[in-house]
């Protein structure tokens, strides 16, 4: 795990499909490894951020006693454009077992690109991505509604700094 972390975060260039295929040969399931990637790309985000403001990083939470849920979707299929099982929009009936999924559901819309379903098969780290990416980004029914304005910059300009921030971070999604 400390592997799979360093290399996201600090060479993300370099993540390629056999390496992907390394870490399953050595024990790690796609679930963890998806775990894995949105905690980790939640706190790359905050702390980033945080930064950005010249702020304190915020301290790490304490861990939560218990097991994880450890609930694989059962319509998660392999597909050809990702290296781990995802949902489709369509597959999402039958799926919602949680409030939080249920929300996430409705957060999808008729179209999902793959950026929404990259977590998929942890929904429940979908769900906390996107609640991040509500607040530092837009609400998904803000995202393509162009004829209005809901933050102090434009859709275009929100794109050019996303953009930036994706170069700068090695994010070539």
């Amino acid at each position: 795990m400390v592997e799979q972390i360093h290399r996201i975060v600090t060479d993300p260039g370099r993540l390629t499909r056999t390496w992907f295929d390394q870490l399953l040969a050595s024990g790690t399931a796609d679930t963890e490894y998806v775990e894995i990637v949105g905690v980790v790309a939640t706190i790359v985000s905050i702390d980033t951020f945080c930064r950005a403001l010249g702020v304190p990083a915020h301290p790490l939470p304490e861990p939560v006693a218990g097991e994880p849920h450890r609930r694989r979707p059962a319509t998660a299929q392999q597909r050809g454009e990702a290296w781990v099982p995802m949902i489709r929009r369509s597959d999402l009936d039958g799926e919602l077992a949680t409030e939080e999924e249920r929300v996430l559901a409705r957060s999808w819309g008729p179209v999902v690109g793959n950026i929404r379903r990259a977590l998929s098969l942890v929904p429940q780290e979908a769900h906390a991505w996107f609640q991040l990416v509500e607040t530092q980004y837009l609400p998904g029914r803000w995202m393509r509604d162009f004829a209005n304005e809901y933050r102090a910059i434009t859709h275009a300009q929100i794109e050019l700094i996303a953009g930036r921030v994706s170069v700068l971070n090695q994010c070539f999604y």
